[in-house]
């Protein structure tokens, strides 16, 4: 199966990659549904192609809104110079996107949007005669509904999510941003309202009460974040062709430790087959990402987990993003970083390396400023700093590693 990662930026796409993602997606500047802060520039669309190919990735377009007339001429100038720097595939969930694309004379592979809603067999073969190569399928569905279209429309590649947050609405398509804020969650400008907290009116005393007995309130529309790690058998089952991995909008070190996480399960899988075993310590490592309590969503709906989170709508954090390693230096044994957060003195820092399938610990027991040459108690955001460590098998960080601590 392959391994689909988010790419909100051009920094987002290339740790993507480095981290095991086997084809990354991308939003078409403001024609994706997670515009406003994902926008690809051509410029840096072209350069991340450029990344991908060298790596022997794929890069998918996502070109999902639902498209007004006055937004096709734009649209398609976009896709026309995409595909001219070499695009793999666009992500698509108009039909009449469709249609221009193949009436121009495109042969790029169209990849049908989740937002789509695709539930049925019956449903993939109008979509395949149509020129569609790949189905998002809806997130309404259980894997055995899954299973049962790929038996049907074998020739059909299949592609689903596999981690991240969840949406309330049927298949994404909401109008609550657009009535409660006039951000369209359609044209990629989503508020989130359903991560909102409600209150319940009664109608004749006009007295405003909790849903349940709770100060905090009920966040009644609040979905928990879908998590599919023990299940890797289960979708290689379904005949799933794709895993997707959502986050466009989530940190670099989000996108690094899930990709990796994800990444290690696929790969023994594919070693061990039927002698594969679910690792505990991947959920644990999943656990120290930012996420809302894990659920299975609708796939397996014989575990009839929850799917709703009604406490709050904040993010568990236990861990915080510090930096990026931007050099080590073996004979000094000097660690040079892009700080992002906070880190100071004592901490003790956790290193994802690409190229290492251990977590690599070091303590930070001096920070020193890389521009002044001050030693600092702490050092945050935009600060260059160098760290000397200690590690006992000696072996270089590579660079572009991403740097974690706990959180106080």
């Amino acid at each position: 199966m392959e391994l689909l990662g988010p790419a909100g930026n051009l920094e987002k796409l290339k740790t993507a990659i480095r981290f095991g993602a086997d084809a990354v997606y991308c939003g078409a500047g403001t024609y994706s549904l997670r515009a406003p802060d994902t926008s690809f520039s051509l410029g840096d669309l072209a350069e991340g192609i450029r990344f991908a190919h060298d790596h022997r990735r794929k890069v998918y377009l996502a070109m999902n809104i639902f498209a007004f007339d006055e937004d096709f001429e734009e649209m398609i100038a976009y896709f026309k110079e995409a595909v001219d720097m070499g695009i793999d595939a666009v992500i698509v969930s108009d039909p009449g996107v469709i249609r221009r694309i193949r009436e121009l004379g495109f042969e790029t592979k169209i990849h049908l949007s989740t937002q789509a809603n695709t539930t049925n067999s019956e449903s993939v073969k109008f979509w395949r005669n149509q020129g569609v190569d790949r189905i998002v399928v809806a997130r309404e569905l259980s894997l055995s509904q899954v299973g049962a279209i790929k038996e049907k429309v074998p020739e059909m590649e299949l592609e689903v999510f596999v981690h991240g947050a969840m949406c309330i609405a049927y298949s994404g398509r909401c109008l609550l941003s657009s009535f409660l804020n006039k951000r369209s969650a359609n044209r990629g400008h989503c508020s989130q309202p359903c991560r909102w907290e409600y209150l319940l009116k009664e109608a004749v005393s006009r007295e405003e009460q909790t849903i349940h007995e709770d100060v905090r309130g009920t966040y009644i529309l609040n979905s928990r974040d879908l998590c599919m790690i023990e299940h890797i058998p289960q979708m290689a089952a379904a005949g799933v062709d794709s895993l997707k991995i959502e986050g466009r909008m989530k940190t670099a070190y989000y996108v690094a430790a899930v990709t990796r996480v994800y990444r290690a399960a696929l790969d023994s899988f594919c070693q061990f087959s039927m002698a594969y075993r679910f690792m505990p310590d991947w959920l644990d490592e999943l656990k120290k990402v930012s996420h809302r309590p894990y659920t299975t969503g609708f796939y397996l709906p014989e575990l009839a987990n929850e799917t709703e989170y009604m406490a709050d709508s904040s993010y568990i954090r236990g861990y915080d993003f510090v930096g990026i390693v931007d050099d080590h230096n073996l004979e000094s044994n000097i660690l040079k970083i892009k700080v992002r957060n906070r880190v100071a003195l004592g901490n003790v820092l956790e290193i994802l390396d690409p190229r290492c399938s251990d977590i690599i610990k070091v303590s930070a027991d001096m920070i020193t400023d890389e521009k002044t040459g001050n030693s600092l108690e702490e050092a945050h955001n935009s600060y260059y700093v160098s760290v000397p460590v200690r590690l006992k098998n000696g072996c270089k960080i590579s660079e572009h590693a991403l740097i974690r601590r706990k959180n106080d």
